[in-house]
């Protein structure tokens, strides 16, 4: 493991660089339509598959929601 480094004049230096927002949860089924589609092909294939990849929008999913 690589050494650490502490600050000798006792700054915090990483809390100078965050900004306190939290960060987003996944999004799952939550949004349009799309994403209820999407995000359900994308549970379901990784509940089936062992090295399941990544889901994508397909274009019958977009052409659905017009």
């Amino acid at each position: 493991m690589a050494e650490r480094k502490r600050s000798e004049d006792g700054r915090r230096e990483t809390e100078e660089y965050l900004d306190g927002t939290e960060t987003p949860d996944q999004a799952g089924r939550a949004g349009g339509e799309t994403e209820r589609q999407v995000g359900t092909r994308d549970l379901q294939k990784r509940a089936e598959e062992d090295q399941p990849g990544a889901t994508r929008v397909r274009k019958s999913d977009e052409k659905d929601n017009s």
